[in-house]
Order: C-alpha cells, then structure tokens, then sequence
C-alpha cells in the first residue's frame, strides 16, 4: 500500500470503531443491558443512579417490585418513565425527582414526581410535541390509566398503573 493508502486506511478504521462506539451507546440508551438481564426494577435503580449529579438529585423507591414480568411491558413502561424524566428536565428544569415502582400483587404503580416548574394539564390538548402523545399511547398499550397532577409552579405528579 502506499503512504496515502495507508493514511485512508487508518482513518476508515477510526471511523469505523468511532461509530461502533456511538452504536453501543444509543443502543444503551434505547435497550440497556440491565432491562434485558435484571428487569425494570433494576434498571431503574441503575438508571436513577446514573442521572443524581450535583443539581440533580433523583430517588428511586422500590416496593415489592423485584418479581419480572412480561419484557414487552417491563420494555414499555421503562420507556415512558424515561421521557416522563426527558420532560420534568427539559421543561420543567426540575432539580428534585422521585420514581417510585410498586406492585401489588398483578397491579404496577409507577409514580414520577418533579420539583420543576409544572404546568396546566389542559394545555396537552393542543401540544404539538410528541411526548407526551408517546406517554398515553404507551399507557393504552399497557391498558393502565394514567393519573397527572399539575399545576404552575408546583410540579408535576404522574401516577401509571397497569396489570401484568
């Protein structure tokens, strides 16, 4: 090879591992390894863990939780609480959030609580965004129903239950 083959060569190999790495980490961030091993419990626990930082302090309760359940509506729920954060820190600026899984029995409850700044539930209605669309058509999926309390300057509580 010559040196400008050479020099072609070792960039496409660097490109190539670069874009490996990227890989793996969007294909943590859509299905990490825990989910798939150790279930939405821990996940979760594992989760939360990775996103306390100094201005962010996140506490994750568990109660009962540690039985698995069907992957399809571990997979799913995961999901939902996931952009249920991306809102309370994109929109809300929370510093505080709660995340609590419980589950008595065959019922899920999953509780998501912020400090942010809230807002008015009735403006959902006319939101161009796709999150919060995803969140209830998540839910309808999971066949729960889904319980939001919030108000301007005080927060935002959402409450999902479903059956597994």
């Amino acid at each position: 090879m010559t040196s400008d083959s050479v020099e072609v060569f070792n960039k496409s190999v660097n490109l190539i591992d670069y874009s490996m790495t990227e890989l793996r980490r969007v294909a943590h961030n859509m299905m990490p390894e825990s989910l798939l091993r150790f279930g939405l419990n821990e996940s979760l626990r594992d989760f939360c863990e990775t996103l306390t930082t100094d201005q962010l302090k996140v506490k994750y309760i568990s109660l009962n939780a540690e039985d698995r359940f069907d992957s399809a509506k571990e997979i799913v729920a995961y999901r939902t609480i996931q952009e249920l954060i991306t809102n309370a820190l994109k929109h809300a600026h929370a510093s505080q959030l709660l995340i609590q899984l419980s589950r008595e029995e065959t019922l899920v409850t999953i509780t998501v609580e912020d400090n942010g700044r809230g807002f008015d539930p009735t403006s959902l209605k006319t939101s161009k965004g796709a999150g919060w669309t995803n969140i209830y058509s998540r839910i309808d999926y999971l066949k729960g129903k889904i319980e939001l309390d919030s108000k301007p300057g005080s927060g935002t509580s959402v409450t999902l239950e479903f059956y597994v």
